[in-house]
């Protein structure tokens, strides 16, 4: 499924709905999390200059279709460390690791950075996706550490 296969109604949801907008943190050397509306990542006319590959796009996760708040083009970087989906199915979370910003990501300590999403599932118009409402920065430990020092250690061919 893609974003651009989405009906214009849910499009439109999106981006005008204060129920769908995300608490984020992106990490790193940011200051504060923040409230962001999916206006800002999904086709629309505040996105209008955007590169295609900034705006969001839908990524299969262990079968589960999943609209996270960043760019297409961080799709390849982002690896799937654990995903958890509740009782009723209506949410997920995810433990991620991600080398979008390979600057960060240049030596094997730096496995210990990743993010933590929660999604909720989206069934409307006829679809069936999980949309990310939560979005942060999570120092990785334990098991999820380990995966992605494993990560690490290919990417880094050592």
């Amino acid at each position: 499924m893609k974003v651009a296969d989405l009906p214009a109604s849910v499009i439109e949801e999106l981006v005008t709905s204060e129920y769908w907008r995300i608490d984020i943190d992106p990490g790193f050397d940011a200051k504060h999390e923040f409230f962001m509306h999916w206006k800002y990542l999904l086709p629309n006319p505040h996105t209008a200059d955007y590169e295609e590959d900034e705006l969001a796009e839908l990524i299969n996760f262990n079968s589960y279709e999943i609209l996270l708040p960043m760019g297409r083009n961080h799709h390849p970087h982002l690896n799937l460390l654990r995903l958890n989906i509740n009782k009723d199915e209506t949410s997920l979370t995810l433990f991620l690791f991600d080398t979008y910003h390979s600057s960060w990501f240049d030596d094997i300590h730096s496995a210990r950075y990743g993010f933590l999403a929660v999604a909720d599932r989206y069934q409307k118009y006829g679809c069936d996706f999980f949309i990310a409402s939560y979005y942060h920065f999570s120092y990785l430990v334990g098991q999820d550490y380990e995966n992605a020092r494993l990560i690490m250690q290919q990417r880094l061919g050592v």
